[in-house]
């Protein structure tokens, strides 16, 4: 009898005695049947064997051939799109979000006409924007990855409530001024807005104001007091209205806020410009509105070369009105000018209300213009107070040079007198030409005034002049000058003396 053995990755045969193999005839049909089913069966086992043996090996590394890998792509975690589930408004984008799945996205939309979806998507995200409607209308997402794999999300697009037509009007006279679509800084504006669904006005729907960029805040209605976030009704023409304020010394800036139909949900949001302002004019003002001039006494003759005064401890009341109180005043100049606060002089006065006054003390001479503050930051300067010096003193009188007599009349040998008034110096001398020795200034020639001058005919002197006839007069000139005045003093004399 023959039979078939199985190694490890091989088969081998081997043949029995012939004798073995005789008799087959003698067994049957039967004997042999089950020869044949036996040898069947262990070829089928040592098959299974050796394919489970290489299929280990090949697991194990063993360098031996196996089946190529699946190269199929598979997720990592599921395909999602976030929000799943959003309401919608005409002409507001909206933005959907995918996660998981295979990428290479694409998404559709159930209702292309209200609300279109690009279909090959370059990203994981995807904005959508919502046509008109008129009445609530869900929508279907479907988004597919590279695997085919698909999430959904639900829109649900509502009418639009509110436009984005926003009434913005800043206050004035402190909120305007500072360009279009702008409110100054320390000022309000008033913001109206309309709802309306269809065309038909909504009436008493509530809408919220919120702050959603910049410095500035809503003004809660009775109360005054500010808030960040403010709703309010709309009234019988469907608007609404709220009051906002931007605080003094906020920097310039673009703001925005926002408004909300608190029923459907839907916001809009409107900038506008903050631009900084603290110029207080045409806000504040101040008494006196016109210059304020003091001066100075009149300078004394002989003292500080005459001029004029500074004043000094003279006061000046001021008064505030408009802008917001309390006040404080300070001077620049303070040599010119302080602020006293309760008679002390202070760096600044404090005013606590509308129509009240700061006191201002003079220093000395110059300008000064004082600067007010209101409580909301802004300034005005005053009207321009000017300490000016006092008048130079009069130039001292100067009593004019007097000649008294102005002439007189001597024989020989006499002499005579004459008053000099006035006040300085004085210097006399004879002006006609005469012969020496024959008339004389006998005293003094020059002084301190007053004085008197003295002078003579010379006895036995002979001719005044010459020629001369006997018995002739002759007059001598004599000019007596003090300053730029002069005064002449004339002498009749005999021209001949014996």
């Amino acid at each position: 009898m023959k039979h078939t053995e199985f190694g490890l990755g091989s088969v081998s045969k081997t043949s029995n005695t012939a004798s073995n193999e005789e008799g087959s005839m003698q067994h049957g049909a039967v004997k042999y049947g089950a020869k044949f089913l036996r040898s069947g069966l262990a070829t089928v086992a040592a098959l299974v064997l050796v394919s489970t043996l290489i299929s280990t090996l090949s697991a194990c590394g063993s360098g031996a051939v196996g089946a190529p890998p699946d190269t199929t792509p598979a997720a990592s975690t599921p395909l999602a799109v976030s929000p799943p589930t959003a309401d919608l408004f005409p002409d507001v984008p909206a933005t959907f979000t995918i996660t998981g799945g295979k990428p290479g996205y694409s998404a559709f939309s159930s209702n292309s006409v209200v609300l279109p979806v690009t279909a090959t998507l370059p990203g994981a995200t995807f904005t959508v924007i919502p046509g008109p409607v008129t009445a609530e209308t869900a929508v279907d997402i479907t988004v597919r990855d590279s695997l085919n794999a698909s999430a959904g999300a639900k829109a649900t697009v509502k009418p639009a409530t509110l436009n984005n037509q926003i009434t913005f009007t800043p206050f004035a006279p402190t909120a305007t001024g500072c360009g279009t679509n702008a409110i100054c800084s320390g000022g309000d504006a008033q913001v109206v807005v309309r709802a309306a669904l269809n065309g038909v006005v909504l009436r008493n729907r509530p809408i919220r104001f919120d702050v959603f960029q910049g410095s500035f805040q809503f003004v809660t209605p009775g109360s005054g007091a500010p808030a960040p976030t403010l709703i309010v009704n709309t009234d019988d023409q469907g608007e609404a209205t709220a009051r906002l304020r931007v605080n003094a010394g906020v920097p310039t800036q673009v703001a925005t806020l926002q408004t909300t139909d608190v029923t459907s949900g839907l916001a809009r949001r409107y900038n506008f410009n903050v631009v900084q302002q603290t110029d207080g004019k045409g806000i504040l003002s101040v008494l006196p509105s016109g210059g304020v001039t003091i001066k100075g006494g009149k300078g004394t003759t002989g003292l500080n070369n005459g001029n004029g005064d500074c004043a000094n401890g003279i006061p000046v009341d001021f008064y505030i009105y408009g802008g917001s109180a309390p006040y404080t005043a300070s001077s620049p100049l303070t040599s010119v000018a302080v602020v006293l606060q309760n008679g002390v002089i202070v760096p600044q006065s404090s005013v606590a209300t509308n129509g009240g006054s700061f006191r201002a003390l003079v220093q000395g001479c110059g300008k000064v213009a004082f600067i007010v503050t209101d409580a909301t930051g802004r300034t005005i300067e005053t009207a321009m107070l000017e300490v000016q010096q006092g008048d130079k003193a009069d130039a001292a009188v100067v009593p004019a040079l007097v000649v008294s007599p102005s002439s007189t009349e001597l024989n020989c040998g006499q002499s005579g007198n004459t008053s000099l008034a006035g006040a300085g110096n004085f210097s006399a001398a004879i002006t006609s030409v005469i012969n020496p020795g024959t008339f004389v200034i006998t005293g003094p020639a020059s002084g301190a005034l007053p004085n008197t001058l003295t002078v003579t005919r010379v006895l036995s002197s002979g001719q005044i002049t010459t020629p001369t006839a006997p018995g002739t007069k002759f007059i001598v000139n004599i000019n007596v000058t003090s300053g730029s005045t002069i005064s002449p003093f004339s002498v009749t004399v005999p021209s001949n003396c014996p």
